[in-house]
């Protein structure tokens, strides 16, 4: 008899697979519930929700100094990962020519712990000389998992109601950049992404970010991970072998979409799809997507954490092998 269990994940085309139902872990019968990021993390950070669920890898590091509260732990399955450069943004009038023109400058963002906005703030750190404790930066919402932020941080909470979803409608956060009230924001909103391109009074931080990210992943042979998947303490305990099949779906699910995105006429709308997909190939290589404890993920989840450390949102530089359960066995 299978065991029953929820998972609720994005609907990106690496999860394809499990959404349909197409592909299951042996042994299990899942429910999946799709759901958009800042609901599914919150329902599952403070609520407890699903069985299992893909969450932010900020908010997961963040929950390791607190087990009993969050009594969960990922497998090192990484189905969102995304460069950042691109969701940098400064307003016309601010006279900003680098990040470390930031400093003395108010910054927005959706919250401390966005994931996206620790990649972008370490980045901004160490590779553009920008003093992360310079800046004054607005917040528009509170973090998933609630710590102490260093006192050397000057955040402040951006004014204002701040009705609607975090991402959908950003309310005084958008007000407040396109007025000109901040000189940059950083948001992983497609939306924000797209009012930026159309506004006369914003643009993009980095005149070429493609430019920017593909001289980043060569110089460290990182491709940020965004997102992880958590199973229920509970789950793991009762049934360890969850941990192994639920990976090997996983991988399954992924191999189905790259397979499947080799034909991308069938598959996609974008036009030049097969021609941005092998210039991909070419900078990333084929193990893009790669799964477990690699070398490669190895040294994205150990640098994550080190930004995570220095801006305050874990204790202590976790080694990567703490974080994730042993699916060793697995493929």
């Amino acid at each position: 008899m299978s065991l029953e269990l929820s998972l609720s994940c994005g609907t990106r085309d690496l999860n394809e697979a499990l959404l349909t139902g197409a592909v299951e872990p042996t042994g299990v019968d899942l429910t999946v519930v799709p759901e958009y990021p800042p609901r599914r993390h919150r329902r599952f950070f403070e609520r407890g929700d699903f069985d299992i669920c893909e969450v932010s890898l900020a908010s997961y590091v963040s929950s390791r100094s607190a087990p009993e509260e969050y009594p969960f732990t990922a497998i090192p399955v990484f189905p969102a990962k995304r460069f950042r450069h691109s969701f940098f943004f400064k307003h016309t009038d601010a006279d900003i020519k680098e990040p470390a023109d930031l400093e003395g400058r108010k910054v927005g963002c959706q919250s401390w712990q966005t994931t996206a906005n620790v990649w972008v703030r370490g980045i901004m750190q160490e590779h553009y000389d920008l003093d992360l404790t310079e800046v004054e930066w607005y917040r528009r919402k509170e973090d998933d998992v609630p710590v102490d932020i260093p006192e050397k941080f000057d955040i402040r909470t951006i004014p204002g109601p701040q009705g609607g979803e975090a991402i959908v409608e950003p309310n005084d956060f958008r007000d407040m950049f396109f007025d000109g009230e901040l000189a940059a924001a950083m948001d992983p909103a497609g939306s924000f992404f797209h009012d930026v391109l159309d506004a006369e009074n914003a643009e993009l931080f980095f005149e070429n970010p493609i430019e920017e990210e593909r001289a980043y992943y060569e110089e460290t042979g990182i491709h940020p991970i965004m997102h992880t998947v958590a199973i229920r303490d509970e789950i793991l305990e009762e049934h360890p072998w969850v941990a192994v099949n639920l990976f090997d779906a996983y991988c399954e699910s992924r191999d189905r979409c790259l397979d499947a995105n080799r034909s991308p006429s069938t598959n996609t709308s974008i036009t030049w799809a097969h021609l941005h997909l092998d210039d991909q190939r070419e900078v990333l290589g084929e193990d893009a997507w790669e799964f477990g404890l690699t070398d490669r993920t190895t040294r994205e989840v150990e640098t994550f954490v080190e930004y995570a450390v220095d801006q305050g949102l874990a204790p202590r530089a976790y080694d990567p092998a703490e974080l994730f359960a042993d699916v060793s066995v697995a493929r």
